[in-house]
């Protein structure tokens, strides 16, 4: 496998290729990735928020080979391929290294507008289900099947979270792509915190590389880390929820959102993005900016006011106070009867209720297997003095403006 074509790449440096890349990479489902935005209005926020899915694509494809490299120096393939139930032949080695570049540059082919901002106005499934249907599209589906060795067949059960019958081999990439210390997880927090100009991502993944390894669990083989990496370990988890409570939960970017998806169900038919794949990629960022541009010279236009409080920052306005609680059910309690409260004080203001709910996979990484010598394969947080402790507390804010403002 050569990889001989390089582009440059203000993360990892170079981000190489194989010259057959090239026909998927031009196809028009990942390049329309490029006019997604990796991190939706958090631009308004952090200025630099401004790189694309197509960056982020093409540097996990990158980390995910440079973990795999990384394994073959120091492990050889016997101790690499062996686990996976594969034979020591460097072909096979090809052949595992091409599915996993393939699933990482694939990997978020579904995303929709604005990302995972407007998730939720997807079909059933999300963004993951719209990826295994956009996997079917000929400028997809051709260039991997030209390539034999199943290499199709086999992205699309790694990208297929409802396949719990993988083999080993294939199991394995799915956790060094899309697992909680996979590649998708590297390369979105290095590139967000370099592109917002932050230091709450960074990690150090030089050591993460020289530690990362196939291991034997209960759940068949996983990608696992030596005991030497538990340190850079928790460092990637700290960068994770630091990114997520200074970042993703910025409380601005939170009502930004808000008023895109109210945008957005009054302008989409329907409410939604449509279900045809071939439609649902006519759909980017451009394409709804230019639709909040003309909502907002339209006093009768739907939409309106939402596309004036994006374009214009008439947004509403966060109050000081956070409530936490328990439960995100107290949290809904305790601002319901404040937004009450405060619209029965004042019949012309317009209070919303934002609450923020933990991360559901925040303590994934604790089952990360570790190799803890004599002691055995033992998960991370079974090791680790913090993973598997950090805890966002549900809580939320109450944002108002004036009715019809």
């Amino acid at each position: 496998m050569i990889l001989s074509e390089a582009i440059r790449d203000p993360v990892h440096g170079l981000i190489r290729l194989e010259r057959e890349d090239l026909p998927l990479l031009d196809g028009q489902p990942v390049q329309r990735l490029r006019s997604i935005s990796q991190l939706g209005l958090t631009d308004r926020v952090y200025p630099g928020a401004r790189h694309s899915r197509f960056e982020h694509a093409l540097g996990t494809l990158e980390v995910a080979t440079r973990l795999l490299e990384e394994m073959r120096d120091r492990l050889g393939l016997d101790r690499l391929l062996a686990p996976l139930g594969l034979p020591v032949d460097p072909r096979q080695w090809v052949r595992l290294l091409r599915i996993a570049r393939h699933v990482a540059l694939l990997h978020d082919l579904g995303h929709a507008p604005f990302s995972h901002v407007t998730e939720q106005l997807l079909p059933q499934g999300g963004h993951e289900e719209m990826t295994r249907a956009l996997l079917e599209d000929p400028q997809i589906a051709r260039p991997m099947e030209r390539r034999g060795d199943d290499l199709y067949t086999a992205v699309k059960r790694v990208l297929d979270p409802a396949d719990r019958d993988l083999p080993a081999d294939l199991r394995f990439l799915r956790s060094l792509v899309c697992g909680s210390f996979g590649a998708d997880r590297m390369d979105y927090l290095l590139r967000d915190s370099h592109c917002l100009g932050v230091q709450y991502g960074q990690f150090d993944l030089p050591r993460i590389l020289h530690t990362l390894q196939p291991l034997e669990t209960d759940d068949g083989v996983r990608l696992g880390i030596e005991r030497g990496g538990v340190l850079a370990a928790e460092g990637m988890q700290w960068a994770r929820f630091s990114m997520f409570t200074q970042v993703y939960f910025h409380h601005t970017r939170r009502i930004l959102d808000r008023h895109l998806l109210d945008f957005l169900r009054a302008v989409l038919p329907s409410g939604r993005y449509p279900d045809s794949p071939e439609e649902y990629q006519r759909w980017d960022d451009p394409r709804i900016f230019g639709l909040l541009q003309q909502a907002a010279r339209d006093r009768g236009a739907p939409g309106h006011l939402d596309a004036r409080r994006i374009l214009h920052r008439e947004h509403h306005r966060a109050f000081d106070e956070i409530t936490e609680g328990q439960s995100v059910d107290e949290v809904v309690r305790w601002l319901d009867a404040r937004v009450k409260q405060l619209r029965d004080s004042d019949a012309s203001l317009d209070p919303i209720a934002d609450v923020v709910a933990p991360p559901p996979d925040l303590d994934a990484a604790a089952a990360l297997p570790v190799d803890d010598g004599d002691r055995g394969i033992r998960p991370l947080g079974e090791i680790s003095a913090l993973v598997g402790r950090l805890r966002v507390k549900p809580h939320g804010r109450i944002y108002c403006a004036r009715s019809g403002q």
